[in-house]
């Protein structure tokens, strides 16, 4: 066997890098392309004398002369020049996106580079079909669900991405069912591979200010490197507050021998949050291992949601009178991250997490109606932990086996205060057992079958402890029948557990005929899905991608409504089911270097089995397009009305068109941008009814933060000291909690 490995002139690693043997005729004998530490190894040579071919895109081909032994030979590391012709080359005319036999290998050009100023920005500008990259939610999803972002194989959050600067991108990889153990178990990857500096460091500072309504989000950071070792510092703060919102509500509430019909306006929303977070990194990177810690601080609080409504009963129940409802809600979680590659030789790698959290949940609600006076005072501690142990053995290039043992545990204790009070202690933990084993038939097809198990399990106090083993399987088929395209068709087997929210036996008043309960009896989801994708390259300058699947979820956990006495409970079964068929495709094009478009095409049909009046058809339609002019970008971006049945509340929703127009300057080291969403519409309403036998309502909504409103966001870097490259923010600023809140 043949070892070996390719590096450039500055000592970092190429992957993707292609390594020809040849006979010293030039008689193609093997080959293969070098993985993400830019290693590559070759089987089933001769003893004799070859000649080594090495390639890659921006560099010099190389040819060396070798003799092959009888037993494993190492090569001394190949370096390759960088040739500037061949950059400029694949800059300007040459297609920035090859289709590798796993991955899409994407190559920024210097106008997608220059008008953009962090990593997030660069994702956006390269138009991938078939990755929907929403700045402003910080979103990255595919058609195969949300994708998983990596700088240099170690893994971002996809949210805060916005401190890797463009120019130390080298090149971005995007997989769609990766089969690279680093990724494995992933939807779709996105692998961004950078320059590495060992010195020096930089501080950032960004803000987006909203208009039209109060909104705000500000962040700061700085790093430090020194040698393998880099040191890292996130802070920020955002804010929104609005009033302004309208809702008009009717609802009819079917008792046996009456029925109340309810009219309800709300005019007086007034609501205000606020965030702060931080956190500190250490990681430590060399070819053995690459290591980082963690620790974070995340303060979220809603001091006032405050609703006053209109309410005209009908009916049965004839009167006219008003309601008030406020809501208040502080958390504070404080979080400990730990993740370990280890690189035991060219076969075996390991890799493993752990993170523990806590979370200490406060929350209070009031609601008066009438002569009801309502109050719901609620205080939890809820502690998290997860931890993983995988193991990639991948003995030659075209067999690999990703064993992995994973589990989730979360305990949370509530204490409920007011009319409903209640002490709630439920613990949950999900063990899982993976093996995922891929094998590559020749040039063209890839062939990978994941079976496992998972001990799903939750004991609440006061209930016997509910447990059950559940198979899991994921297989599919990937067939690369040219250099331009490929297909694959495949099907999964999966489960979910019930949110923990959904876990307990209290009880929330949400208004005079009202009541919320939560059920500790639910059954596990099982998730059942079939699906085939294609993607092409019809030419350079456009990219196709589609997708066709169907999903059925049995066991779904959805709402329900029953009677009793002269009140409506709301709930939480798991009776029923939820099917989907699917279509989508993508579309984008390069028209020139200047001009990129996106079209994004969907099509849903939604139902429930047995239901004949539980089922919704959508089709809908994107489009992004930007233009680039000197230092300029102008980005514009539409969406059309959407119509969904949600799976969990079994609620009809409308949702209406958007659009909207941003215009950016990108300097050296800051950047300044102004959009505006929505800026022709003042009445965007969104709709949604629903019919649960013994309750139906329907819905129209609208607030200010829906339409005509503006942004203006600026960003500046600080590079000291020798040039170190820049990393993600990677702070998790999401609060989870298992109170059952009135909604």
């Amino acid at each position: 066997m043949l070892h070996g490995n390719v590096v450039n002139e500055s000592n970092e690693a190429l992957l993707g890098a292609t390594v020809r043997v040849l006979c010293s005729d030039s008689v193609f004998v093997s080959g293969t392309i070098t993985d993400d530490v830019g290693k590559f190894r070759i089987e089933g040579l001769e003893a004799g004398e070859y000649i080594l071919a090495v390639s890659c895109v921006g560099y010099i081909n190389l040819f060396l002369s070798f003799e092959m032994p009888e037993e494993e030979y190492t090569l001394p590391t190949t370096v390759l020049k960088t040739d500037n012709v061949i950059l400029e080359e694949v800059t300007i005319t040459g297609s920035s996106f090859i289709q590798k036999k796993d991955h899409l290998l994407v190559l920024p050009n210097k106008t997608q580079m220059k008008h953009a100023f962090s990593g997030y920005d660069l994702l956006y500008n390269l138009m991938i079909p078939g990755l929907t990259i929403d700045r402003g939610k910080k979103t990255v999803t595919s058609m195969t669900g949300n994708a998983t972002l990596y700088i240099n194989g170690v893994e971002a959050d996809v949210r805060e991405i916005q401190n890797l600067q463009p120019k130390d991108i080298k090149r971005v990889e995007y997989y769609v069912l990766p089969t690279s153990g680093k990724f494995a178990g992933d939807a779709a990857s996105v692998n961004y591979i950078t320059k590495t500096y060992r010195s020096g460091g930089y501080i950032t500072l960004d803000g987006w200010q909203n208009i039209g309504h109060l909104a705000g989000d500000y962040n700061a950071g700085a790093k430090l490197s020194n040698g393998n070792t880099n040191y890292s510092f996130w802070a920020g703060h955002n804010m929104r507050s609005y009033d302004g919102t309208s809702m008009e509500k009717q609802e009819d509430l079917l008792f046996p021998h009456y029925t109340i019909h309810r009219k309800t306006n709300q005019t007086g929303i007034d609501y205000y949050n606020n965030q702060q977070y931080a956190q500190l990194k250490v990681s430590n990177d060399i070819k053995k291992h690459n290591l980082s810690a963690s620790i974070s601080v995340v303060r979220d609080a809603t001091p006032h949601d405050k609703r006053q409504g209109i309410l005209d009963y009908e009916g049965y129940d004839l009167h006219h009178t008003g309601s008030t409802d406020n809501r208040e809600n502080e958390s504070m979680r404080s979080s400990v991250n730990l993740n370990g590659i280890f690189y035991l030789n060219s076969e075996h790698q390991l890799k493993i997490r752990l993170n523990g959290g806590y979370t200490q949940n406060d929350y209070v609600r009031t609601y008066t109606e009438e002569k009801l006076q309502s109050l719901s005072e609620v205080d939890e501690d809820l502690y998290t932990f997860d931890a993983q142990v995988a193991h990639l053995f991948q003995p030659n290039t075209s067999n690999s086996l990703y064993s992995r043992v994973t589990h989730f545990h979360n305990v949370t204790s509530s204490l409920y205060k007011g009319n409903h009070a209640s002490w709630q202690h439920l613990w949950k933990g999900e063990t899982l057992f993976q093996f995922d084993y891929t094998h590559k038939f020749g040039d063209k097809w890839t062939v990978m079958l994941s079976p496992g198990a998972s001990w799903l399990n939750y004991k609440l106090h006061g209930n016997e402890l509910s447990g059950s083993w559940n198979i899991r399987i994921n297989t599919w088929a990937r067939y690369v029948p040219d250099t331009k395209q490929w297909m694959g068709i495949g099907f999964s087997l999966g489960n979910n557990q019930p949110d923990i929210s959904y876990l307990n036996t209290s009880n929330q008043t949400v208004d005079l005929y009202q009541i919320k309960r939560g059920n500790p009896y639910l059954d596990n989801t099982t998730l059942y899905n079939w699906f085939f994708m294609y993607a092409g390259q019809f030419h350079s300058l456009f990219n196709f991608q589609g997708k066709t699947w169907y999903t059925l979820n049995r066991h779904n956990i959805s709402s329900t409504y029953f009677l009793e006495g002269d009140k409506l409970i709301s709930s939480y079964a798991s009776d029923q089911s939820f099917n989907t068929a699917n279509i989508e495709i993508a579309i984008s094009s390069r028209i020139s270097k200047n001009l990129q478009t996106n079209i994004g095409l969907k099509y849903g049909y939604m139902y429930v089995p047995g239901c004949s009046g539980l089922s919704q058809k959508n089709l809908s339609a994107s489009f992004d397009v930007s233009f680039f002019i000197r230092s300029f970008s102008v980005n514009g971006h539409a969406k059309t009305t959407e119509r969904l049945l949600d799976e969990r509340t079994q609620v009809f929703r409308k949702l209406p068109a958007s659009y909207g127009l941003s215009v950016r300057y990108s300097g050296k080291n800051w950047m300044a941008e102004a959009g505006t969403e929505n800026p022709f519409t003042k009445h965007i309403h969104y709709r949604e009814y629903a019919d649960y036998e013994v309750y139906r309502y329907s819905q129209k909504q609208a607030s200010r933060i829906y339409q005509q409103t503006a942004y203006v966001k600026l960003a500046y870097t600080f590079d000291f000291g020798k040039k170190t490259s820049h990393d993600s923010n990677d702070v998790d600023r999401s609060i989870n909690s298992a109170i059952l809140k009135a909604k």
